[in-house]
């Protein structure tokens, strides 16, 4: 059976893995970027979760910088996802399933953001002899 899972970018800290695994499961956060990808009818997604709250909050890149802009004024282009795609950071075709999540924890001045991608691997029964 083909399912799909959800791997972290190159690079992104054990810190922000364990943190982001224990908010959610690859399954909330792979449905609400699907939710998103249809809403809007774009690729360019981000992911916003909180520790604060149990929900996914979900936008599109440009709308997302909008929302820093607010937040960071002009020290909002420091963070990376101003910049480039979440497909862009792991390499992948634009159509390709990656997202940026930003995780604000409570009484951290700025958030943590990483990039998580889509991928398919196939299932194998497990038969006991």
């Amino acid at each position: 059976m083909l399912k799909t899972g959800l791997t972290f970018a190159p690079g992104t800290t054990e810190d922000c893995k364990n943190l982001v695994s224990r908010l959610h499961t690859p399954a909330s956060l792979l449905g609400a970027y699907r939710r998103a990808r249809e809403q809007f009818g774009n690729t360019d997604i981000v992911l916003a979760i909180s520790d604060q709250v149990p929900h996914i909050e979900y936008a599109t890149r440009f709308e997302y910088c909008k929302h820093l802009k607010q937040i960071f004024g002009d020290k909002a282009p420091i963070f990376k996802l101003w910049h480039v795609s979440a497909q862009s950071v792991v390499k992948l075709p634009q159509e390709d399933e990656a997202m940026w999540v930003v995780v604000q924890i409570s009484g951290a001045e700025t958030p943590s953001m990483c990039v998580i991608h889509a991928i398919p691997y196939e299932e194998t029964p497990v038969t006991l002899n």
